[in-house]
């Protein structure tokens, strides 16, 4: 099953948002942990290792001369030889590689990708050489059974250490908190309080320019892949989101389009949308025209990537408006006094990983290597590069990112990406550096506030396939999808009266739907198997 659609909570975020100021304070400090590992280069002549990889920006391919990938050949005595590209161009090429059967010793690649050609033979299975000899991997991976769960092949073997992330935060309803203190009005809780809010937003000139029909109460980016406004559905304990519409209740799984919570929800948000509350332009609405629409302080409230939204605080488009502040809301409840929680979340697992090929003849030192990488010198090392160069350490202990990374005229997250830092490799992102990379203390607080506060719902389940259920379930998924997405949409704009919920469920469940159920529920039996090992 596809996860999060936006996986890489902050290298989302960076590429988006982050300019040339760093740090969560204003003297952008970040508190080192001190490093058990130390792995110094030997006389002797270092091992060759090929690399098949995509390089993260696309206009410094990396090489061994990429600062990162220097370092670690320098520390590890290796020499690496890549084949590299694009994202695209690599994701293009990893099919034909596999096919040749001409495989380089190391693969970056998505975790989907090693579970489906490790057990076809392509890449060795990694528990034993984990358990005997990378005592980092096996902390951090085998010895964490969510971290675990999410990386395991349907045989049981895991072919790829994955990327762990640090911050689990996502996305969320940010609210205009210079419109709610011009009414009055406190930040809202219940969906009853949502309604009440953006009803004021559009009736009582909750921007203050004299004109009480020029505001737009709530909206997003919206696309097929840009569904926020499903976000709103966490009141009634359900995600929408077409990456994870199956949700595990009472030992079942239920496909939540046509469950009746969907109905209530839906419901709702016809009710906004009839009202003028939600931007009529919802489903086409652009991020350039999205973003206008704010800047020309016309939208109160939407849904969106938490950082993403609070770091528009501090645009020079945003100063020009006096007060303008967006503030995380907690995740919407029905009643006053439920829990706020939310099931759009980042996973502890990245999709991305690096595996061994079964050409591989240097396994021993790939090993070390996807272990070092892991410990905490290799986590220092993929997050900020090298001391001296890319960050610095004070007196106090306290680690600086120097000009090199601050002032880079593209921005910070580029300026890493450059140096081989967030390699799309297994190695474990620092909850320092997604710090580092908030715009400010205030945008930083809010990317955190779900995390603190503990606002996350237990993650779905990593369901288990074989190949040809897979394959199957794909097939019928995509048509069952497609068809969901449209309804939803029609039934929310009111093209299609929720009168018709009824018919929309028998026809999903006309489109082999009996047949997508077994499937799913031997996988779920499947993943619980392979939970208990």
């Amino acid at each position: 099953m596809k996860k999060m659609k936006k996986w890489f909570t902050c290298g989302v975020l960076i590429t988006i948002t982050a300019t040339s100021m760093l740090g969560c304070s204003s003297n952008n400090a970040i508190t080192e942990t001190k490093a058990p590992v130390a792995t110094a280069a030997t006389k002797q002549k270092p091992t060759k290792l090929s690399v098949f990889i995509a390089s993260r920006a696309s206009d410094a391919l990396y090489t061994n001369e990429t600062l990162v990938w220097k370092e670690l050949g320098k520390r590890l005595n290796i020499e690496f030889e890549f084949t590299t590209g694009d994202q695209k161009t690599m994701k293009d090429k990893l099919p034909v590689m596999i096919a040749s059967g001409e495989y380089p010793d190391i693969v970056s690649a998505k975790v989907l990708d090693f579970n489906k050609y490790g057990q076809s033979g392509a890449f060795i299975p990694l528990n034993e050489l984990i358990t005997k000899s990378a005592p980092n991997i096996k902390k951090y991976l085998l010895d964490n059974p969510e971290a675990k769960s999410q990386t395991i092949a349907f045989d049981g073997n895991l072919y790829g250490v994955p990327m762990l992330s640090a911050v689990r935060t996502s996305e969320g309803p940010l609210v205009r908190k210079d419109w709610l203190d011009r009414l009055g009005l406190p930040m809202p809780e219940t969906i009853d309080d949502w309604y009440n809010m953006l009803k004021a937003f559009k009736e009582k000139d909750a921007n203050g320019n004299g004109s009480s029909n020029d505001e737009i109460p709530y909206s997003s980016v919206g696309s097929a892949d840009d569904t926020y406004y499903l976000d709103f559905a966490d009141a009634w304990g359900i995600d929408l989101n077409v990456d994870n519409r199956w949700l595990a209740e009472n030992g079942k799984l239920i496909y939540t389009p046509i469950d009746q919570r969907a109905k209530a929800y839906l419901t709702t948000m016809n009710k906004w949308y009839s009202e003028g509350l939600i931007d009529k332009e919802l489903l086409s609405r652009k991020e350039p025209d999205y973003k206008a629409a704010i800047f020309n302080d016309k939208v109160g409230a939407t849904t969106h990537w938490v950082g993403f939204v609070a770091g528009f605080n501090e645009l020079p488009e945003a100063k020009k408006i006096p007060g303008f502040h967006f503030e995380v809301a907690k995740p919407p409840v029905l009643n006053k006094g439920d829990k706020a929680l939310t099931s759009r979340q980042q996973l502890i697992t990245v999709p991305w990983a690096w595996g061994v090929s079964k050409n591989n003849k240097n396994v021993e030192t790939t090993m070390k290597l996807f272990d070092y990488v892991y410990s905490d010198e290799g986590q220092m090392l993929l997050n900020f590069g090298v001391e001296g160069d890319t960050f610095t350490k004070g007196a106090d202990g306290t680690l600086r990112y120097t000009d090199k990374i601050t002032k880079n005229a593209d921005g910070s997250g580029k300026a890493l990406n450059r140096i081989g830092a967030q390699a799309l490799i297994g190695f474990r992102q620092d909850e320092r550096y997604e710090k580092a990379n908030c715009g400010s203390a205030d945008s930083c607080r809010q990317l955190f506030s779900y995390v603190e506060n503990k606002q996350f719902r237990d993650p779905s389940p990593t369901l288990k396939y074989s190949d040809a259920d897979f394959e199957e379930y794909n097939k019928i998924t995509t048509q069952i999808n497609t068809y969901a997405d449209e309804m939803m949409s029609k039934f929310i704009i009111g093209k299609e009266p929720l009168s018709k919920f009824d018919d929309f469920v028998a026809k999903v469940k006309s489109m082999n739907f009996d047949k997508l159920e077994k499937i799913q529920d031997k996988a779920y039996e499947k993943y619980k198997e392979l939970s208990k090992k």
